[in-house]
């Protein structure tokens, strides 16, 4: 009877395929919810420069006028 193929590889305990899936796991930083949710209230990432990305000016512009409208209605309520 021939022998296991060469490409195939032995037999794993579950420790071993818990420490491969792990290290599978933490080399997706890339993908998720909050890279998401960043991607769509932040600048574009740049691979080269490993800094704070700013958040887009519609985001900005956004809480400004939500900003304004809080002040503005808390104004005319105590008032």
């Amino acid at each position: 009877m021939p022998g296991p193929p060469l490409n195939e590889p032995g037999v794993f305990t579950v420790k071993e395929v818990h420490t491969e899936f792990e290290k599978l796991l933490g080399d997706r930083r890339h993908m998720g919810l909050r890279n998401l949710i960043g991607d769509a209230f932040l600048e574009p990432r740049n691979p080269f420069q490993n800094k704070r990305r700013k958040a887009k000016r519609w985001v900005g512009a956004a809480f400004g006028v939500s900003f304004l409208g809080l002040l503005i209605i808390s104004y005319f309520h105590l008032r």
